[in-house]
C-alpha cells in the first residue's frame, strides 16, 4: 500500500463526493436549482483597507445561506432527501435528525432584499450614495448570485461638539470627555459603530460619577453635512434627549450599607433581621459569626457618602465572587426618598450565599499514555472553604496510582507506583510585611502556601522521593491579565533504590547523571498570562504565557559573601542547582465561521545552567513528543537535536536520555465540526529539544547550534474530539514527515507504506488525551 494506494483513496473520495453531489441534485423539486452561494466584487478603485471593512459587514446579510458541506459533501441535504423519499436507512435517519436540512433553492434568493440590507450596512460605515448591481447565473441544476458594489465617497468627521443643558456636573463631565476622547476625531471616518461606542463610553463615565439611572439610550447624535466647507464631511453634535427622565439626570450617593455574610436564598425579609455588627461604617448582619467583618470589609469598594460608581460596584461583585466561600453574590440598591443638596441616596444591601463549607471528593481514573504505560489512579480531596472565618480555603489531596507497560519485548515487566499527599492553604489577601491592598482594585490578590510529598517507584530502575514547599501570590490585573509570583519555592528530590540497570544508564550518560545529582532546587518563579480566548465573538484571539524560573542565586550569593567558593557547593548537606529558565507560549485562534477555526501555537523555552550547575536538574528539563507536543513522535522520544538511541538499548534508557535545556516548537491545527459534539482536526507539528552544555558528548548532534533549523522534526495528522462543553476527549493519529535517520541526519519521508505492519509500528502514532492540546 504505497503511493498508488494513496491515489486510489483520493479517487474514491472524489467519486464519493461526486455521487453524493449528483444524488442531491437529482432529487430537487421540478424546475428548481440548488443555490450554491453568492460572490461579492468591487468596482471603483476601493482601497483594500476599506474592502475588508465592507466585506465584514455585508457578508452577514447574504441570505439565504447555501446548504452546508462537510468534506465537500452536502450530507445534511442528502439525508433529508432520503427521509423525504422514504428511502432512509438507520444511518440516513440518524444524520437527518442531527444535521438534516431542506434544499436551499434559487427561488429562495431575493437579490433586491439583499441589496437593501447592503445599502444599510454601507451607510452605517459612512459610504453614502453607493451603487449595487446584482445578478444570478443559472446552470442546469445549480445557480449562484453575484453582487457588484461601487461604494460612494466616504463621509469623514469635520468636528464634534456637545450641546450643553446648563452648568451642571453632567455637562462638565461630557465636555471634558469629548476634549479627551479618541473615538470620534477630526478626519476619521463616520461609522455607526463608532457613534455607538462613544455613547456607551459616556454613559459608563456618568455612571461612574453618580448618575445611577443614566443609559446610552438618552444620548443622540445630530449629523450635519450642510454646514461644512468641504464635500463628504459631517459635523457631529451630541445632545441629551428631551424625554430623559429626571432621575437619570440626578446624581446619587451611597447611603447605608448592609452585608449579609450568611444569606440563604430561601430566607424571607423577616428572617434576615439577625444580629448585626458595625465595622468601618458597614453593618454586617449574621446570626453567628460566619465570616469576620474585618476580613470581609476590604473586599468592598462601596463607601457611605461616596458618589455611586458602577465600576466600583462591578469590582466589588467580582472580588466577592473570587472568594471560594460563596456560591452567589447579589448587590441591590434601594433609592431613599430623602434627597439632600439635590442628590439622591442609594441604600445598599449585599447578599452573600455561601457554598457548603466542607467538601470531600474521590475520583478513579484509568490512564493510558503514549509511552505504553497504562493503569488506574485513585485521587482523594478534602476542602474547607472558610477555615478561619476569613475566606481561607484549605485543601488536602492524596493520590495513589499504578501503571504498567502494556507492550511486550524488552519493555515487559516495567511498572510504576506513584503516591503523594499535598496540602494547600489559599488566603484571599496579601500576607506581606507591607500594605499593598490599595494597588489591587480589580481583584483581591491571594497568598498561597503549599506543602507536598510524592513518591515515585519505577520497578527495575529507582525510587524518587520529592518534597515541595512553596509560598506565593496570585492576582488578576484585569479581565485578561493575571500574574503568579512564588518568591519562595523549595524542591528537594532524593533518588534511592537504584538498580544496576539504571546505574548503567547513568554511567553511559554523565550529563544525565549530573542532572540527578543536583536535586535541591530553591528559588523564585514568576508567570505572566494574557488570555483573550474567552472572547468567543472575536474573530482573532491571542493567548500569551511567559514563565521565569530562577534557582540557587540567593544561596550562591550568601556563600560568596561568606567566602565559600569552588564547584559542587552544598547547602544543608545537598548539592543545590543554580540556573535561570524562561518559557514563552503564544497561541492564536482565528475563527473561520461559526465553529471552524485555525489555531496556531509557538513555544520557546531556554534554560541557562551556571555557577553550581552544568545542566538543568532532570525535573526541570524539556522533552519533545507526545499528545501535547509533536504528536508524530512518542512522548519524550524526540531529540535532543539529532540524537538517536542505539537500537540495542532498551527504550527505558532513551526515555531519560532524550531531554534538553532548550526547546522550540510550533503547531498549526484546523478544527471543524462534524456532527453534534463530534469535532475533527487536521494538524501539523514541528519542534525539537537541544542541550547547551554537552562537553562530555560532543559530536553526537545534541548541542544547540546555528544549524538548529536542520534538526527540526515535522509531523502531521488528523484527530477526532468529543467536545461536551467543558469536557473534551481527544484522539489524534499522526505520522512523521521529517525525522532523523539512524545517523541523526534529518530527512523528509516520501514513502508512506501504510500496508506494512512494521512501518506502521514506527510511523503511525496514536495519542489519547483529555482536553485540547493547546
Amino acid at each position: 500500500m504505497n503511493k498508488s494506494f494513496a491515489k486510489n483513496i483520493v479517487l474514491i473520495l472524489l467519486l464519493l463526493t461526486t455521487m453524493l453531489s449528483c444524488n442531491t441534485l437529482k432529487h430537487l423539486p421540478e424546475n428548481e436549482r440548488l443555490y450554491l452561494g453568492a460572490d461579492i466584487s468591487f468596482e471603483g478603485g476601493v482601497p483594500n483597507k476599506y474592502k475588508n471593512e465592507i466585506l465584514d459587514k455585508v457578508e452577514d446579510v447574504l441570505i439565504p445561506e447555501p446548504n452546508n458541506k462537510i468534506a465537500g459533501m452536502r450530507i445534511g441535504l442528502w439525508a433529508y432527501q432520503k427521509v423525504e423519499r422514504d428511502e432512509a436507512g438507520f444511518f440516513a435517519k440518524w444524520v437527518n435528525k442531527k444535521i438534516g436540512e431542506e434544499p436551499v433553492l434559487m427561488s429562495d434568493v431575493e437579490t433586491g432584499t439583499v441589496e437593501k440590507l447592503m445599502f444599510n450596512r454601507l451607510e452605517n460605515l459612512g459610504f453614502f450614495y453607493s451603487e449595487i448591481d446584482s445578478d444570478t447565473i443559472h446552470e442546469e441544476k445549480t445557480g449562484e448570485a453575484f453582487y457588484v458594489i461601487r461604494p460612494g465617497d466616504r463621509l469623514m468627521i469635520a468636528d464634534y461638539q456637545y450641546t450643553q443643558r446648563g452648568d451642571s456636573a453632567l455637562d462638565t463631565l461630557i465636555v471634558q470627555h469629548i476634549r479627551d476622547q479618541k473615538i470620534l476625531r477630526e478626519g476619521q471616518p463616520y461609522t455607526l459603530d463608532k457613534l455607538t461606542e462613544e455613547r456607551g463610553e459616556i454613559a459608563q463615565l456618568l455612571k461612574d460619577y453618580g448618575f445611577y439611572y443614566f443609559t446610552d439610550n438618552y444620548l443622540f447624535f445630530d449629523a450635519d453635512t450642510l454646514s461644512t466647507e468641504l464635500d463628504n464631511q459631517v459635523s457631529l453634535t451630541l445632545s441629551i434627549k428631551r424625554t430623559t427622565p429626571e432621575d437619570a439626570l440626578l446624581r446619587y450617593v451611597i447611603g447605608d450599607i448592609k452585608v449579609y455574610p450568611n444569606y440563604q436564598v430561601k430566607m424571607d425579609s423577616s428572617e434576615v433581621s439577625l444580629d448585626s455588627t458595625e465595622y468601618e461604617g458597614v453593618r454586617f448582619i449574621q446570626e453567628e459569626e460566619f465570616f469576620r467583618p474585618d476580613r470581609l470589609h476590604p473586599y468592598l469598594l462601596l463607601n457611605e457618602g461616596d458618589y455611586y460608581n458602577q465600576t466600583n460596584e462591578d469590582h466589588t461583585s467580582r472580588r466577592l465572587n473570587s472568594l471560594r466561600t460563596y456560591r452567589f453574590v447579589s448587590i441591590r440598591f434601594q433609592e431613599d426618598s430623602v434627597q439632600k443638596d439635590g442628590l439622591g441616596q442609594l441604600n445598599t444591601s449585599i447578599y452573600l450565599s455561601p457554598m457548603r463549607k466542607r467538601a470531600f471528593r474521590t475520583e478513579l481514573q484509568l490512564v493510558s499514555k503514549s509511552n505504553n504505560f497504562a493503569g488506574p489512579t485513585f485521587n482523594m480531596e478534602y476542602e474547607n472553604r472558610n477555615l478561619f472565618r476569613g475566606g481561607e480555603s484549605f485543601t488536602v489531596t492524596g493520590k495513589i496510582g499504578y501503571e504498567a507497560q502494556i507492550s511486550g519485548g524488552d519493555l515487559s515487566g516495567l511498572s510504576s507506583l506513584e503516591t503523594g499527599i499535598k496540602g494547600e492553604l489559599l488566603v484571599p489577601r496579601i500576607i506581606a510585611p507591607f500594605n499593598l491592598e490599595q494597588y489591587f482594585r480589580y481583584s483581591v490578590p491571594k497568598t498561597k502556601f503549599v506543602l507536598s510529598y510524592d513518591l515515585l517507584r519505577r520497578s527495575q530502575l529507582f525510587s524518587l522521593n520529592s518534597f515541595l514547599a512553596q509560598m506565593g501570590y496570585t492576582w488578576n490585573a484585569n479581565r485578561y491579565v493575571s500574574h503568579n509570583l512564588n518568591p519562595i519555592s523549595i524542591n528537594l528530590i532524593n533518588l534511592s533504590n537504584t538498580t544496576a540497570e539504571f546505574e548503567g544508564i547513568l554511567d553511559d550518560n554523565p550529563l544525565l547523571e549530573r542532572s540527578f545529582e543536583q536535586q535541591f532546587i530553591a528559588g523564585l518563579t514568576y508567570s505572566f498570562q494574557y488570555n483573550k480566548l474567552l472572547k468567543q465573538e472575536q474573530k482573532s484571539r491571542f493567548f500569551l504565557l511567559f514563565t521565569a524560573d530562577f534557582a540557587g542565586n540567593t544561596i550562591a550569593l550568601g556563600q560568596n559573601i561568606g567566602g565559600i567558593e569552588g564547584e559542587d557547593r552544598e547547602f544543608l548537606g545537598q548539592q543545590y542547582a543554580q540556573y535561570s529558565k524562561f518559557d514563552v507560549d503564544v497561541r492564536h485562534y482565528l475563527n473561520l465561521g461559526d465553529e471552524p477555526r485555525l489555531v496556531s501555537r509557538v513555544f520557546a523555552g531556554f534554560g541557562l545552567p551556571y555557577g553550581n550547575s552544568d545542566n538543568l536538574p532532570f525535573s526541570k528539563q524539556y522533552f519533545s513528543g507526545g499528545p501535547n507536543s509533536v504528536r508524530a513522535f512518542r512522548i519524550r522520544s524526540l531529540g535532543p537535536g539529532g540524537y538517536v538511541p542505539e537500537e540495542s538499548r532498551s527504550r527505558t534508557g532513551s526515555f531519560f536520555d532524550q531531554a534538553g535545556d532548550i526547546k522550540l516548537e510550533a503547531n498549526l491545527e484546523y478544527r471543524f465540526p462534524i456532527v453534534s459534539v463530534l469535532k475533527g482536526a487536521v494538524f501539523t507539528d514541528a519542534g525539537n529539544v537541544w542541550l547547551r552544555n554537552v562537553e562530555d558528548v560532543e559530536g553526537d548532534g545534541r548541542k544547540f547550534s546555528s544549524g538548529w533549523i536542520d534538526q527540526v522534526a515535522v509531523g502531521a495528522g488528523v484527530g477526532l474530539r468529543v467536545d461536551i462543553e467543558f469536557f473534551v476527549i481527544r484522539l489524534d493519529v499522526a505520522t512523521p514527515l521529517r525525522k532523523p535517520d539512524e545517523n541523526g541526519d534529518f530527512f523528509w519521508q516520501d514513502d508512506f507504506r501504510y500496508g506494512d505492519k512494521s512501518w506502521r509500528r514506527d510511523n503511525v502514532i496514536w495519542n489519547f488525551g483529555i482536553g485540547y492540546p493547546f
